[in-house]
């Protein structure tokens, strides 16, 4: 894919000063949390008290929020991504080369930006090793660069100013192109920025009522029947609003290895009608609508729908993204379902399933949902494996097991063979008994927060299993 390439650099040459904001020709979705992947070292203590570079960047991206009204700046202190470009991640770290280029003459950092159709895409920022640096405040001192100072100008470019004076322009700012006494920002700069990210949507809240408000599923995605299969169904007699998404990448900020790196999502209908699809989420038309909710993917490339649906069952698929210039590939996803449960809407999203791998180590299927309002709710839990042969599903997780926990990871009930549990009567006559002895489920009465389901294999069996969850509340 072809991509607009912009080199901003800061060079050590004498002050000046300027007059009138100057800006790049892209700015990032209005209401978009963008997350700043920082690798600067490890903790020292800098001259002005921080006590590592990546506290003294997370202060500069702290000083730029104060003035963005419509964007959020969000540190990722000692990320554990590699910087790199066109990874879609935005990275900040410090480096001997700009990714394999060499610095120019006296560059002290360089800001390298993406876009596409006018919205950034990614942004990485990279400080010359060649330097010796500190973090301090007041006029510049002989020695070691102030890395605050040069942190808040490269930051400014991020957001998408450029330099004014080089626009010909005369006023006091610290996105000049040249390093000076200043350390703040100035009149000038926060203007550029209110420029920018000054107006749009109200930031909002889904409505906190007792519903299942999150659901979301973890696994390993594959090709073919491999993909990551989500399935729900809208409860109700009346449209129901949700957000969908599909992560990817962005998952290797949390710690976890082969992240799938471009998800593509797509949903049916009940009638196998294709009804939505998205691939990357930054450029679709309700990009701004869905980072309101604060509900934006953190990679560029990640996916996510915004839909009213009618009553009925859908499935959704994550799959990798491919094309002729890029194959498909394989790697750990997350599906997941929010709830919006917007004012009037009487219905509600349930009974999510979701198809994948289970393998073993991180490769597991692993459901999440978090139960909404103040009172508790009934729900059951499944792990479905041999029956799923009977869809003309091959390589079946011939005995599955599923561990229920929560948010703090305390097990809360764990089962093996359904009939074995002490819920099997109760499930049996609600109609959720499995088809097979060797099938698990579960259910309880659970507390309004955070839940994870595990589903794994008996004695290291793998194969592809089917996760779900059930709100057993009355409508």
């Amino acid at each position: 894919m072809i991509k607009a390439l912009f080199l901003s650099v800061l060079t050590l040459l004498g002050a000046q000063s300027v007059f009138g904001f100057a800006l790049e020709n892209m700015a990032w979705t209005l209401d978009r949390t963008v997350h700043i992947q920082l690798s600067l070292g490890p903790a020292r203590t800098l001259s002005d008290g921080f006590t590592s570079f990546n506290k003294s960047a997370e202060d500069v991206l702290n000083t730029w929020n104060e003035h963005l009204s419509h964007l959020v700046l969000k540190s990722v202190l000692a990320s554990p991504v590699v910087p790199a470009g066109n990874d879609e991640e935005n990275s900040a770290a410090f480096s001997n080369t700009i990714f394999g280029d060499t610095f120019g003459s006296g560059v002290l950092a360089v800001t390298l930006l993406s876009s596409r159709n006018g919205l950034t895409e990614e942004s990485d920022t990279l400080f010359n090793t060649a330097y010796a640096w500190d973090s301090y405040d007041g006029p510049i001192r002989p020695g070691p660069q102030d890395f605050h100072r040069i942190a808040l100008h490269e930051f400014g470019h991020m957001l998408g100013l450029d330099h004014p004076d080089e626009a010909g322009q005369t006023v006091a700012a610290i996105m000049n192109s040249h390093v000076s006494d200043l350390y703040v920002l100035t009149a000038d700069d926060i203007a550029g920025v209110k420029s920018l990210y000054e107006n749009g949507l109200a930031f909002r809240d889904g409505g906190n009522t007792s519903v299942l408000a999150n659901i979301s599923t973890r696994g390993l995605v594959g090709a073919g029947d491999n993909v990551l299969i989500g399935g729900f169904i809208i409860q109700g007699t009346s449209p129901v609003t949700v957000v969908l998404r599909a992560i990817g990448f962005s998952l290797t900020a949390l710690g976890l290895p082969g992240a799938l790196h471009d998800p593509l999502l797509t949903v049916y209908d009940s009638n196998n009608r294709q009804i939505a699809q998205n691939d990357d989420w930054f450029t679709s038309s309700d990009g701004e609508l869905i980072g309101s909710y604060h509900l934006d993917p953190p990679n560029s490339i990640e996916s996510a729908l915004y839909l009213t649906l009618q009553p009925g069952a859908y499935t959704a698929i994550l799959s990798s993204f491919s094309s002729a210039n890029q194959p498909a590939e394989t790697g750990v996803g997350l599906f997941e379902l929010y709830d919006l449960q917007l004012s009037g809407q009487t219905g509600r999203a349930d009974n999510i399933s979701t198809r994948g791998q289970v393998l073993g180590g991180d490769n597991v299927l692993i459901g999440g949902f978090v139960i909404g309002g103040a009172e508790a709710k009934p729900v059951v839990v499944r792990a479905i494996g041999p029956s799923l042969a009977d869809q003309h599903v091959a390589n079946v997780l011939t005995d599955p097991s599923l561990d229920l926990r929560d948010g703090n990871g305390n097990l809360v009930q764990t089962n093996d063979n359904w009939g074995d549990g002490p819920d099997a009567q109760a499930i049996e006559a609600e109609g959720f008994a499995p088809t097979r002895a060797k099938e698990s489920a579960l259910q309880g009465t659970l507390n309004p927060g955070n839940y994870t389901v595990v589903v794994s294999g008996v004695n290291g069996a793998t194969g592809i299993g089917l996760v779900e969850v059930y709100d057993m509340s009355p409508l």
